[in-house]
Order: structure tokens, then sequence, then C-alpha cells
């Protein structure tokens, strides 16, 4: 892994340090990180053994963490009039970027995730999946569109990891579709966004 480092002067001739993740993961074709590798983003961020990357050919671009953020489950018919709950669920989340600078991203249906500074907004497609005991589970997408009109901060953007999951479960059990109400759970996690590492 390489990291390089910026030295800026700061405003009284301190040096403000900045930290960019440059690192190329070599991982396997599988799209899966060895164990024991490790990124860093904003200088804070760690990449979890066994997180889902897409492989040498990209870096980590920016990573964020889930600040409140919900996934909510719908009841759902089943053809002999029973209802089951959905095993999919619709995210909605307030996420705020490691390091600087400090940004935020809103994560809602689609899976989309638009930026908070210009309204650039991805639509992701699951690619893996890692199961997690207790919570909901490691993803890898790609994205599938770049939905704005004009250049924004996620136009670089070519997939994305979540990983370090807690809670979001949804329930189990059968439900009465047109009576039960979705139900929203409270999640965390955080996303990784992946740019070419010839950008």
């Amino acid at each position: 892994m390489r990291t390089s480092v910026t030295r800026r002067p700061g405003r009284r001739g301190a040096a403000a340090i900045v930290l960019a993740a440059t690192a190329v993961l070599t991982a396997a074709g599988t799209g899966s990180a060895s164990a024991g590798t490790d990124a860093i983003a904003g200088g804070r961020f760690r990449l979890p053994a066994g997180a889902p990357t897409p492989g040498r050919d990209f870096r980590i671009g920016s990573a964020y963490r889930v600040t409140a953020g919900t996934q909510t489950y719908a009841c759902t018919a089943n053809p002999d009039g029973t209802g089951t709950w959905a095993a999919k669920s619709t995210p909605e989340a307030s996420l705020l970027r490691y390091g600087r600078p400090a940004t935020t991203i809103h994560h809602y249906a689609g899976p989309r995730w638009q930026s908070d500074v210009d309204h650039s907004t991805i639509l992701g497609a699951v690619d893996q999946t890692v199961p997690k005991d207790g919570t909901i589970a490691w993803l890898l997408l790609h994205v599938a569109a770049h939905e704005n009109t004009t250049p924004g901060e996620l136009d670089p953007v070519r997939f994305i990891s979540r990983v370090n999951t807690t809670g979001g479960v949804g329930p189990v059990g059968p439900c009465t579709p047109g009576s039960d109400a979705p139900r929203s759970v409270a999640y965390t996690a955080d996303y990784v966004f992946w740019v070419p590492c010839r950008l």
C-alpha cells in the first residue's frame, strides 16, 4: 500500500497533513480483500479484512459513515393471500465523510447516493453479498448509472462497498398485507467509494 502525505502551511505556520488514499488493493480476482489488507481513506478509515472490493484496478476515493440510518421492510403478498416480510429493504440514511472535507451524502431508495454538496447522484446494483451474523450483509455494488446532469463529486465513483454493518435486520414471520405497515430498523455502516486507479 502506498499513502501519499501532502503538507500545507496553516494560517499560523503550522503544517496541516492531508492523507490521500492512493493505495491499490492487490486483491484477488474474486473481488475480496485478503486477510490483513488495509487501506486508509481520509486518515481515519481502515478497510476491514474480508471486505468485498472491486480489485486491483481501483482505489479508495473516499469513505463515509452512517450517522443516522434505517432499513425499511415492507409486508409483501404471497400468491395464496398470506404475507411475508420482504427480504430486500429500502435504505434511508445520512452519511458523513471520514477526514476532510467533511461532506455529507444522502443514501436512499434505489439504492442511490446523492452528494449534499452538488447533488451528483449514483445508482448502485449489487455484485457481491457477504453475509454477517446478527446484522445486514456487507456488499459490493457497481455504479449502474450516474443520474446528475452536471459534473459532481460522485462522477468518478465506479463501485461502492458497504462494510462494518450493525443492525438493520428485518422482521421475520408472517404479516398481513395492507394491514401491517412497513417497519424501519436502525442500522449503521461504512460506505467505501472506489474510483479507477488511473483517474
